[in-house]
């Protein structure tokens, strides 16, 4: 499997991840990824946006808050003239978010009715963080037990269709080589895999170091043998959370560097990055 057929396995990818792994950049990466390989992508951003991306020309971003779904759903059932009314007041993101569940689940149907009318190759949503992840993700099973029928119903039975098919939708997970934020991944991932029965593709590994080079410490001054000891106790940190990684989940993982950059560059470098780890994982997926 090349770059391109990983991207497109699923047409829609949605990225979660603890605060602070870097979530937005690495969805960032993966939408510009695609449009690097001549894939038109689609970046799906929730309110507010995360990372912005490097203008392409096969990039579009978008920003999907409950509000703007619900409003883009009233209009398509012939009520645009309403909703413009309600818009103006605020009360159609009022009632957007006035149920437990429906912002979730309009935010999803949005993603659903992108996907259906195939407004791009690939759709990557720079999701929630994890605990709100799993919020979101649960709430069209949650609402379909509680209003079986009508138009909440048909939406959760449309959203739960497509969460369940893998060449539809995924769920990415992102972490940092460091036990705590490994743990949580490896908390959702049974949450998202187990009890939702969701597809889950490789864990990305975000702001992983490169190993310091072999030397005798010995032959080093101090104030360089202290920093090369901790550079080296760091490594060693790192692949033991990685490596807790790989025994726990059959998935795979993507390794990303750590770059000392922000904004578009941040993301231009990662997608990088991105392709490289794609490769690497196929190649190893395949021995």
């Amino acid at each position: 499997m090349d770059v391109r057929q990983f991207l497109t396995s699923s047409r829609i990818l949605i990225v979660a991840g603890k605060g602070g792994v870097g979530k937005s950049a690495v969805a960032a990466s993966l939408a510009l990824t695609a449009a690097h390989q001549g894939m038109t992508s689609l970046l799906v951003t929730l309110d507010p946006p995360g990372v912005v991306p490097p203008p392409h020309e096969r990039l579009e971003t978008m920003s999907v808050s409950p509000g703007r779904a619900l409003a883009d759903y009233l209009s398509s059932h012939g009520l645009g003239r309403l909703t413009r009314r309600l818009a103006t007041s605020g009360l159609v993101e009022l009632v957007a978010q006035t149920a437990p569940g429906i912002d979730d689940l309009l935010v999803l149907g949005k993603i659903k009715s992108l996907e259906r009318d195939l407004r791009a190759d690939l759709i990557v949503v720079d999701g929630p963080a994890s605990g709100h992840a799993i919020d979101l993700l649960r709430a069209p099973g949650v609402l379909r037990r509680a209003v079986p029928g009508g138009p909440i119903g048909q939406q959760a039975d449309d959203v739960l269709a497509m969460m369940a098919d893998a060449s539809r939708c995924r769920t990415m997970l992102v972490a940092t080589p460091a036990m705590t934020p490994v743990q949580e991944a490896l908390d959702v991932a049974r949450e998202l895999t187990g009890t939702l029965g969701l597809a889950l593709g490789p864990v990305v590994v975000n702001m992983v170091d490169e190993r310091p080079p072999p030397v005798d410490a010995t032959l080093l001054e101090d104030h360089l043998r202290r920093a090369w000891e901790w550079a080296e106790s760091r490594s060693r940190a790192q692949a033991d959370a990685v490596s807790l990684l790989e025994r726990s989940l059959d998935t795979g993982r993507l390794l990303l560097r750590r770059h000392r950059l922000s904004g578009p560059d941040l993301v231009e470098a990662l997608a990088v990055d991105v392709a490289t780890a794609i490769e690497s994982f196929s190649a190893g997926a395949s021995r």
